[in-house]
């Protein structure tokens, strides 16, 4: 669903009282605190896995000698820099993939062989800023392999009061009701109503229940042996 700043801004002042039946339109200060709580809201959600709607995965083609990649507007892998990778894996030109496990910092500093020449199985991601890095070991020795990453990233922000931004479901009620959660810190004399309240935190226990990632059933242990095991049900655990 697609929406601006302004109509969620009018919105969660119109919940607070702040607009009403005399007056159905943001002032110039109004419209700018409301854009910049607006954006400094989504920030802030961004760095919550269970606000995040998707998962991106993306590919870089790997050089040989090099294990270090920026990544970032600009950087060698020029993308929205992500908050968090989750997963990886190699592809070879054959179109075999072998996994990437992602490790961090202590793992990454601890490891001896870090410019081992092969095929890279281990991957750090170093989230600094404003450029992060994915730190690779071993260190590639193949120029045509290709990296394949999924990652979250941040939200996005409006860029001004008439940004048009596509909103999946569930997500416009949620910012205009929070929204006005927030906004009432910021004008003193206005109330929240209980009712709204109560509607905020339900529209973002929704949207945290619909971004929960699915349970994954691991039948390994079902596939083995049952010597000396106990029997397990798939449905009980």
């Amino acid at each position: 669903m697609a929406t601006t700043a302004n109509t969620m801004i009018s919105r969660a002042l119109r919940l607070i009282g702040v607009l009403g039946q005399g007056r159905r339109t943001l002032d110039a200060t109004e419209a700018s605190d409301g854009l910049a709580a607006l954006n400094s809201m989504l920030d802030s959600w961004s760095i919550d896995r269970s606000m995040i709607y998707q998962l991106l995965t993306e590919t870089h083609t790997l050089t040989a000698g090099t294990a270090d990649y920026s990544i970032g507007t600009g950087g060698t892998i020029n993308t929205t820099r992500p908050v968090r990778i989750v997963s990886a894996f190699m592809r070879d030109t054959a179109n075999y993939d072998y996994s990437v496990e992602i490790i961090n910092k202590t793992a990454y500093d601890a490891y001896p062989l870090k410019t081992t020449r092969s095929r890279p199985s281990f991957l750090y991601y170093d989230e600094i800023y404003p450029l992060a890095f994915i730190r690779l070991v071993y260190t590639p020795s193949d120029s045509s392999e290709v990296l394949h990453f999924t990652s979250w990233k941040q939200l996005q922000q409006f860029a001004n009061l008439t940004t048009a931004l596509a909103l999946p479901p569930g997500y416009q009620r949620a910012i205009e009701f929070n929204l006005a959660v927030e906004l009432q810190a910021e004008y003193p004399g206005s109330l929240i109503a209980p009712k709204t309240a109560e509607i905020a935190q339900k529209a973002l226990a929704n949207i945290i229940q619909i971004n929960q990632d699915a349970p994954v059933l691991d039948v390994s242990e079902a596939n083995s042996s049952s010597i000396g095991r106990t029997q397990r049900s798939i449905f009980t655990g």
